[in-house]
């Protein structure tokens, strides 16, 4: 189903239900799945043939939800992120998202400005949103080349038209000694 607004009832129906779907994020189009979905995880892994050992993006509405960050620190994310998407690499528990491959006990989270897409996470939880594409292929720049991708392995694709030549999100992580550093700018 092609769907225009990324808050469709039945975008919110599908994500709480442990479905995919494919929507532009603040970069490009990624291929959503509720992030404390277990079966949505594994579903999206395996519809992408991504390697259980890559990790995936967490996107978040507001910084206070990327756990185990100081307050300094998420001053110092916000400042940083004011003009580029910014992807945040920490240290989370164990028991944080536990069925989420980690990098060195690390998860990944960008905060995504104040949106509809911000809004459908305030709706439905947290978003795992690697890019709509199978692994080693480009990402899609629309819905037509992710449906040509995924078929009907995603339940929902929202059309917000052509990615422009967007920049990556730059990449920070918080080292040994609690300072950010950056890992792509």
């Amino acid at each position: 189903m092609i769907v225009k607004n990324i808050l469709d009832d039945s975008v919110i129906s599908a994500l709480k239900n442990g479905q995919l779907t494919v929507a532009k994020t603040d970069t490009i189009y990624g291929i959503l799945a509720a992030a404390n979905s277990e079966k949505a995880v594994e579903r999206l892994y395996e519809v992408k043939r991504r390697p259980l050992d890559k990790p995936v993006i967490i996107l978040v509405a507001n910084i206070d939800e990327t756990p185990n960050l100081t307050p300094s620190i998420k001053h110092e994310y916000q400042e940083i992120s004011k003009n580029r998407p910014t992807t945040i690499i920490t240290k989370v528990s164990p028991n944080f998202l536990p069925h989420l491959p980690r990098n060195g006990g690390t998860l990944a989270f960008r905060v995504v400005p104040e949106s509809p897409l911000a809004e459908l996470i305030r709706t439905v939880g947290l978003l795992v949103a690697p890019s709509a594409n199978p692994s080693g292929e480009k990402p899609a720049k629309n819905v037509t080349e992710a449906i040509n991708y995924f078929h009907e392995l995603v339940s929902i694709y929202v059309d917000s038209g052509e990615t422009a030549d967007v920049q990556p999100s730059q990449i920070v992580r918080i080292n040994e000694g609690g300072e950010i550093e950056f890992l792509r700018r």
